[in-house]
């Protein structure tokens, strides 16, 4: 057979053909949503839990009838639902198969089927062979045996609330008494009021700070955050003027490094010591008296210089071991070496109106309280209107008392007035009255049954 060859036209034509029937294909109309009543829907629902299997022996095809006219509209697929109801929307696998299917109106209203947790928004629809237009349907069918396996429910969580945890109930802890350890035998004269000596003033000019703070009292460990104190910090701004505060001769000025000043080299950074033109009376003789400033920013005088109580000896900084700008204050007798501290708050005058207090906390045997908390309030209308808490020392690195008081114990800056004296020693109350003049020291002994 002899082919025949195509002119131009023939195979525009033939293209045009093609694209038309491609078309008139791929916009042929597809079934649309099919209405359902709820009855129905929710008899043919999809359910997520639990899993099934269909038998071997319901594998037969189902059969069929071409079209079936709904709502007077071609719609191209057949909607099987059973005659009869089955219990729960599940088919009974005894039933032998003996149900048939029906032809019927459903609406989709998104009924959920008991049990299920899922929300069904289609029937089950069955695409038929060809879409032609039928009055009547008559259809066989054999519906598949279910066989019931049981599997793991699938919750959903839409619209289900977060549970909130609830919180466990936290413990309120209890306070663990401190055991105290009586340290060394301890002085026991008793101080008379000529014991004053404040021969030293105030390190800063007014509108600075005065007070030395009370958390890290000499001889304290500010509750073990740090080593033994063996003097008094009072914080200021870095570079704020320090005065030399007393009569006396520089001995010292700069770092104190090679020249030893505390446990080891660069522990005080720059440094002033200046030694008093006053000496401490004790028995058998004089004690020179040394009044240290470390941590200073700079230094402004020299070995062998003559101070007067308003000249400035250095600023306010944080050299050495310090931790924020502030100044260390110590007095010195006898030497100027770090084993040879005492209160300074026995020796800085207080301030207008105030007045400090020494205290002296003993065993029955007459050592000494190391570390013990004693109280200092003061009373009006009933209630506390003023406290200070004092630490006893500890009983480590020849840290004593003055000379002059005997005390393990004091605090400065206390307003003129009367005061209990309050304390507790391995559950033993200790208590006591007395009364603060300004611009003195007021002294009071406690002593345990211990």
């Amino acid at each position: 057979e002899v082919a025949r060859q195509l002119s131009w036209p023939d195979t525009v034509r033939m293209g045009l053909l093609s694209v038309i029937i491609f078309l008139l294909w791929w916009t042929w109309p597809s079934a649309p949503t099919l209405p359902a009543t709820g009855t129905s829907l929710a008899r043919n629902a999809l359910a997520m839990a639990p899993a099934f299997q269909a038998n071997a022996e319901n594998r037969a095809a189902l059969a069929l009838a071409p079209q079936t006219q709904i709502n007077n509209q071609s719609a191209g697929f057949t909607i099987l639902v059973p005659t009869a109801t089955p219990e729960q929307g599940v088919v009974n696998p005894l039933a032998n198969n003996a149900v048939a299917p029906a032809v019927v109106s459903m609406r989709v209203d998104g009924e959920v089927v008991d049990g299920s947790g899922l929300s069904a928004r289609n029937g089950i629809l069955v695409a038929t062979a060809t879409p032609a237009r039928i009055d009547a349907a008559v259809m066989t069918v054999s519906v598949p045996k279910i066989q019931i396996i049981p599997g793991v429910s699938i919750s959903l969580p839409f619209g289900q609330p977060t549970p909130t945890p609830t919180p466990e109930p936290t413990p309120t802890p209890t306070p663990v008494p401190i055991n105290l350890v009586p340290g060394r035998l301890w002085s026991t004269f008793a101080p008379g009021p000529e014991s004053d000596h404040f021969w030293v003033g105030r390190s800063f000019a007014p509108g600075a700070e005065q007070l030395a703070s009370p958390s890290y009292q000499f001889g304290s460990t500010a509750g073990d955050r740090y080593r033994t104190h063996h003097g008094v910090d009072i914080s200021n701004p870095f570079g704020t003027p320090v005065l030399a505060a007393t009569d006396g001769e520089v001995v010292h000025a700069g770092l104190d490094d090679p020249a030893l000043l505390g446990p080891y080299n660069n522990f005080y950074g720059n440094a002033v010591v200046i030694r008093l033109n006053r000496k401490l009376a004790v028995a058998g003789g004089e004690l020179d008296v040394f009044l240290l400033y470390g941590h200073l920013s700079q230094v402004t005088v020299q070995v062998g210089d003559q101070v007067r109580p308003e000249d400035v000896v250095g600023m306010v900084g944080m050299t050495g071991i310090a931790i924020g700008p502030h100044l260390h204050v110590e007095i010195r007798l006898g030497a100027n070496t770090y084993f040879n501290n005492v209160n300074p708050y026995l020796w800085v005058a207080p301030l207008e109106g105030n007045g400090a207090v020494a205290v002296r906390v003993l065993t029955a045997d007459g050592r000494t309280w190391p570390n013990a908390r004693i109280s200092l309030v003061r009373y009006a209308g009933g209630t506390a209107a003023w406290a200070r808490q004092i630490i006893t020392y500890m009983d480590v690195e020849n840290i004593g008392p003055d000379p002059a008081w005997g005390e393990n114990g004091a605090m400065d800056g206390v307003p003129a007035g009367s005061y209990y004296v309050i304390g507790v020693v391995n559950g033993e109350r200790l208590s006591a009255e007395i009364t603060v003049e300004a611009g003195r020291t007021s002294f009071v002994e406690l002593r345990t049954q211990q």
